[in-house]
């Protein structure tokens, strides 16, 4: 197959038509992996030399894809015996069938969710219906949820005097990095990051309207943050939350993230929880 920009474009819009499925790079520039719930189904390396596909797939489809094209298809050379069965490594300087790549690429989808508990297949078909874009700072959009965010929480811990005191460190014009989700052209959730330090990104504004939590959304949102923090070098994802927040407290632990003491400028707030993770 042509190693070229027209076909590796065609390749990486497909695998992203999934549904639910995002671009992430945990291992550096390549393989470009791509996810769905945290979960990867495909690891693309566009590179001239070594212009090759990794995809998930299940044991069966998988040994006779590697006897029906014996010269372009092997076990996937990176993972360990154990793993290997489950997935194929495609060779795409000499496999041609682009619409049968296609294929491959649906079913690594499909052995992935099948996996799911039926909760999460129902999360990733709410997750399916909705747009995730990335801005900056400065959208609107992103202004009104984080207003809805401060409403919320004013509510929560009772008025802006107790919450006074952090206002300083969530201004707007310090975060580039924004992701706002959508639902029929509704803005919904917003989630962002912005530098700590070389090493640290600090997720920041994360925000779900009433209407769409518990559907896995804001777990969604920390992954794709995550996801963009790594593409940008950050090794560690850190994050201040609330002892109040017992749900995003929950959650954020449910992620993976565990507590540190309390950073920067929260080191001598006793009601905040700092947590931490490696990306």
């Amino acid at each position: 197959m042509e190693n070229n920009t027209k076909v590796i474009q065609a390749i990486e819009e497909y695998c992203l038509k999934q549904p639910g499925a995002y671009e992430t790079r945990p291992f550096g520039e390549y393989p470009i992996c791509y996810k769905v719930m945290g979960k990867i189904f495909a690891q693309f390396n566009p590179e001239e030399g070594f212009y090759r596909i990794t995809l998930k797939c299940e044991p069966d489809k998988a040994s006779l894809y590697r006897q029906l094209y014996p010269d372009s298809i092997a076990r996937g050379y990176h993972c360990p015996p154990v793993q290997q069965p489950y997935w194929n490594t495609v060779n795409l300087d000499t496999f041609s069938d682009l619409e049968m790549l296609f294929q491959m690429i649906d079913e690594g989808y499909l052995a992935v969710i099948h996996k799911f508990s039926k909760k999460a297949k129902t999360q990733l078909g709410n997750l399916s219906e909705l747009e995730f874009w990335d801005t900056d700072g400065e959208d609107r959009d992103f202004e009104m949820l984080c207003n809805r965010l401060d409403c919320a929480l004013d509510e929560l811990v009772g008025g802006r005097i107790q919450r006074s005191q952090y206002e300083q460190y969530n201004k707007r014009d310090s975060i580039h990095d924004v992701i706002v989700v959508y639902k029929n052209g509704e803005p919904v959730a917003c989630g962002s990051f912005k530098m700590y330090d070389e090493d640290h990104a600090e997720l920041k504004r994360i925000y779900v309207k009433p209407s769409h939590r518990n559907t896995g959304l804001g777990a969604e949102l920390v992954r794709r943050l995550e996801a963009k923090a790594k593409m940008k070098g950050y090794r560690w994802c850190i994050l201040e939350t609330g002892k109040m927040l017992e749900a995003a407290c929950h959650m954020y632990k449910k992620l993976g993230n565990k507590i540190m003491p309390n950073y920067g400028q929260y080191a001598d707030m006793p009601d905040s929880i700092c947590m931490e993770r490696k990306i």
